[in-house]
């Protein structure tokens, strides 16, 4: 059986929805790409030291190419331009139609009553709450230092990667919100950052359902949604259009995933059990 629960804001819980089962990845695969990521980023890394970042980047002959940390280039566009394209290497003029926005080649672009937003294909998601590019989700839903016991083995962690599900949940969230019709509705459709502090928290939340073999609530920011029983696309389905998901405002997980409150969101997973924790 697959269940769905909600907390909010005023911690209200709700209990839908019938499910389906779904594979768990291999541990073998996951930690020989570990190890090949880290080879690929040492050699990138020993590449750039000798070259210029900024080489090539034109940032649309409207700003100037810097770097943010000696080695990732960035365009400091001109006042009355704003960053877009590939990791915001072009610099456009902001507007309420889709006039100049690519998405840099990986995805359409949607005019919704907050503005224009890339709609992005999968693998893809925005590089900033702009929405007006898609790059890797790779680039974006990404492993960081942390100071918690992500995998519930009583001894706290110091870092924390994302796995497949989470990364594809992360990506399913923003796709959503970018192509939803709120039908006038107060809703917000820019991208959620993601943040991996919350989705180490949501991985251990995960575990602890798994666990106990039922859903609950318990160490959250702002929102929480959780589930169980299938994979991220069968779950957001349910998240956003089962029985009472309701546009905003009423409190569901729709509107979890929908409000204009929340700017970043992490994502746990264990097997199928799924928390997304919005801040």
């Amino acid at each position: 059986m697959k269940t769905l629960t909600i907390v909010l804001l005023l911690g209200l819980t709700l209990f839908p929805m019938l499910g389906c089962d779904d594979d768990e990845k291999s541990n073998n695969v996951n930690n020989v790409n570990n190890v090949n990521n880290v080879n690929n980023v040492n050699n990138v890394n020993n590449t750039n030291n000798n070259t210029d970042p900024c080489v090539g980047v034109t940032c649309s002959g409207h700003g100037l190419c810097g770097t943010t940390d000696g080695a990732t280039p960035v365009c400091d566009c001109d006042e009355g331009y704003v960053n877009a394209g590939t990791g915001g290497l072009e610099c456009i003029e902001p507007s309420d139609d889709c006039t100049g926005v690519t998405c840099s080649g990986h995805g359409a672009c949607n005019v919704q009553p907050d503005g224009p937003v890339c709609v992005c294909e999968a693998g893809y998601v925005p590089s900033s709450r702009l929405g007006l590019d898609c790059v890797p989700t790779a680039e974006v839903c990404v492993g960081g230092a942390i100071n918690y016991d992500y995998n519930y083995d009583g001894t706290p962690d110091t870092w924390f990667d994302p796995i497949a599900t989470e990364c594809e949940m992360f990506e399913l969230i923003n796709r959503i919100r970018a192509s939803h019709d709120d039908e006038g509705s107060p809703e917000c459709h820019k991208p959620l950052m993601w943040n991996v502090e919350w989705s180490a928290h949501g991985r251990n939340h995960s575990i602890q359902m798994r666990q106990q073999g039922g859903l609950f609530h318990d160490d959250f920011p702002y929102g929480q949604n959780c589930a169980y029983g299938c994979g991220p696309e069968c779950e957001m389905d349910m998240y956003m259009n089962g029985q009472g998901e309701d546009h905003c405002p009423p409190l569901s997980h729709h509107c979890n995933i929908m409000s204009c409150n929340f700017s970043q969101v992490g994502v746990g997973y264990d097997d199928t059990w799924n928390t997304q924790n919005f801040l």
